[in-house]
C-alpha cells in the first residue's frame, strides 16, 4: 500500500512538473542565465548565445526561433526532491534542467531535461512520461519535453488559480519549482 501511495504521489508530481508538455520541438536548445526582473520599460538585453553542456556529447542552446527577454534556468541533482521521488519509483536520473523563457512578463516556452546514466534508463523514463500522455524526445541518455507559450502559460494560470503559486507570473512559477521540487538556480 505504501509503494502504491508513493507511486500515485510521484505520478501527480511528475504530471504537475510536465503539465502541458505535449508539444514537441526538435530544436534542441538551452541557455542558462538567471532571470532578472525587468526594472524599466526598456527591453532587457539578454545573451542569446549561452549554452549548457549536459553530457560529454549533448549541449543545449537557446532556440533560435523563440523571442524572449527573460530566461530562468533551474537545475537539480539526485538529492533534489523530484529526482529522489523518481528514484523511489524505479526511474533513474542524475540531473534535471528546467529552462523557462518569458517575453514581457509572460511565459513563452519551457524545456525540461532529464539526464540519465545511460540510454536504457532514458528510454524507461521516456516510456513512463509517454504513458502519462507527454511527448518526449530522447537523445542518447538525455530526454526532454517542450511546452509552448500557450501550454506553459496555462500551467501557470492553473497553479495560480489553485493558490499553488502567488500570482500568474513566470517568477512565481519558478519560485514554486524551487521550493516544491528542490531545484536551484543554475550558475
Amino acid at each position: 500500500m505504501k509503494n502504491r501511495l508513493i507511486s500515485i504521489i510521484m505520478c501527480m508530481m511528475l504530471g504537475a512538473l510536465l503539465l502541458g508538455c505535449s508539444g514537441g520541438n526538435d530544436s534542441s536548445s538551452e541557455k542558462a542565465d538567471s532571470g532578472e526582473e525587468q526594472e524599466s520599460s526598456e527591453e532587457q538585453t539578454i545573451d542569446k548565445d549561452f549554452s549548457i553542456q549536459m553530457t560529454d556529447s549533448y549541449t543545449f542552446s537557446d532556440p533560435e526561433d523563440l523571442e524572449f527577454n527573460q530566461r530562468f534556468v533551474l537545475v537539480g541533482d539526485e538529492s533534489c526532491k523530484l529526482l529522489s521521488d523518481m528514484s523511489n519509483m524505479g526511474y533513474t536520473a542524475s540531473k534535471i534542467y528546467l529552462i523557462l523563457y518569458a517575453q514581457d512578463g509572460a511565459a513563452v516556452g519551457e524545456y525540461q531535461y532529464f539526464v540519465t546514466p545511460d540510454e536504457v534508463s532514458a528510454a524507461e523514463l521516456a516510456d513512463f512520461y509517454t504513458s502519462q500522455g507527454q511527448q518526449i524526445t530522447q537523445a542518447e541518455n538525455v530526454i526532454y519535453a517542450y511546452s509552448e507559450a500557450d501550454k506553459i502559460q496555462a500551467t501557470i494560470v492553473t497553479f495560480a488559480s489553485m493558490d499553488t503559486i502567488s500570482d500568474e507570473t513566470p517568477e512565481a512559477y519558478i519560485e514554486m519549482m524551487k521550493s516544491f521540487n528542490g531545484l536551484v538556480e543554475y550558475e
